[in-house]
């Protein structure tokens, strides 16, 4: 089968313009050309072929002119669309990739095709945010060194003495009596001997209130305030969170929320159009650790490591559960106290019955601390702990 095909046809290399005609058939081209529209340079006698699988098709993009490059490098050019496609698909010596651009652009010009593949990418975007970023995260987060946690710890740790941590008040005699607890309790839980673990004491008090916290960062320092030492009652409840500390470590919770944090960032970048940002984005390491939070996920393997290990030294969980009870009074306690002092200077003069009975019912619509907030529900991980706390008086070492 022969198709005629009518166009325009440019020699290599220039913008000369000729009417001309594109003859296919089978596997080979032939270019006639009729008239010339800008030069007469060229004897319109002139014909052109070649192998047709040697031609360099564009794209189809709705009704734009088609451009073939030709063998010989010359270009003709035509707004026969369909001419062109149905060759394509009906000669042999069309390439694989031209057949599937032709593909492609019908599947385009598909509505049902369309929201199909919408539907996908929408499956697809949804499945990477939720599981490819937190399996590539981490991943990532266990291959890399040692020391690159060991740096982004220490330059964390920098960051936070110099914006909201201040000089411990705990005496030097209780702080050595923690620190060696540690080295003979906790410490052979340490997972990994290329983590120094290292506890730091520190006061955390902002907008005049001492507030309850303890974090780990990846290269081992873990740092507890001067409030939660206050609010401990014993040794045990201490040891409780110095494990769950060591459970983000372990598992490398901190590197892995730095990788995600990272990917998530730099892919917004990307399909932002800004790939400037990228550069940004090292210098937000430091500060990501200590100000994001963990996820549920975190908290609650860190948490059932805490559990295993307490069972295996003979720590009744329990402690657990009287510390972060504990805390979170306090918390809820002294905020509630902030805010109803705050509402009575904003209103003073006000009706003072008014007002008390406006701040009852934000008090107890807000139960949850700012420390525990980004934690698993309080009482879901108290029931985890009673589990193991009835583990613990059976006297099992291994909780099912």
């Amino acid at each position: 089968m022969v198709n005629l095909i009518s166009g325009k046809w440019y020699p290599k290399d220039s913008s000369v313009q000729y009417t001309a005609q594109l003859t296919l058939a089978e596997t080979r081209y032939e270019v006639n050309i009729v008239s010339v529209e800008t030069s007469d340079s060229l004897d319109s006698s002139q014909n052109i072929d070649g192998q047709w699988s040697q031609v360099a098709i564009s794209d189809r993009l709705g009704s734009t002119e088609r451009k073939l490059t030709l063998a010989d490098g010359s270009l003709f050019t035509t707004h026969d669309n369909d001419a062109i496609d149905n060759f394509i698909n009906s000669s042999q010596g069309s390439s694989t990739g031209s057949k599937w651009s032709l593909r492609l652009h019908r599947h385009e010009t598909k509505m049902t095709s369309v929201l199909t593949m919408l539907v996908l990418t929408i499956v697809f975007v949804f499945s990477f945010i939720k599981w490819g970023i937190p399996w590539t995260s981490q991943t990532v987060a266990h291959a890399l060194p040692q020391a690159t946690g060991d740096f982004i710890g220490k330059q964390s740790l920098k960051f936070a003495d110099g914006y909201f941590l201040q000089p411990t008040k705990i005496s030097d005699a209780e702080q050595q009596d923690i620190q060696s607890r540690f080295e003979t309790r906790l410490k052979r839980f340490a997972g990994d001997d290329r983590i120094h673990y290292q506890i730091h004491f520190r006061d955390m008090n902002i907008n005049g209130l001492s507030l309850p916290n303890a974090f780990a960062l990846p290269s081992g320092d873990i740092v507890l305030t001067d409030k939660f030492i206050d609010l401990s009652k014993n040794d045990d409840e201490i040891d409780a969170v110095l494990l769950h500390e060591m459970g983000h470590v372990v598992e490398r919770h901190g590197l892995e929320m730095l990788t995600q944090n990272s990917l998530t960032t730099m892919i917004v970048i990307l399909v932002l159009g800004n790939p400037d940002g990228i550069s940004e984005v090292a210098t937000g390491l430091g500060t990501a650790l200590v100000s994001s939070h963990y996820s549920r996920q975190y908290e609650t393997e860190a948490d059932e490591f805490a559990f295993n290990k307490m069972l295996e030294i003979g720590v009744n969980p329990q402690a657990f559960v009287d510390i972060l009870s504990r805390m979170e009074d306090y918390s809820t306690t002294v905020t509630d106290t902030k805010d109803v002092d705050d509402t009575t200077h904003q209103h003073e003069g006000d009706d003072e019955d008014e007002i008390d009975n406006e701040k009852v019912e934000e008090v107890e619509e807000d139960k949850l601390s700012d420390f525990l907030s980004s934690h698993p529900n309080t009482q879901l991980r108290i029931k985890m702990a009673e589990k193991y706390s009835k583990c613990f008086e059976q006297g099992l070492k291994v909780c099912k």
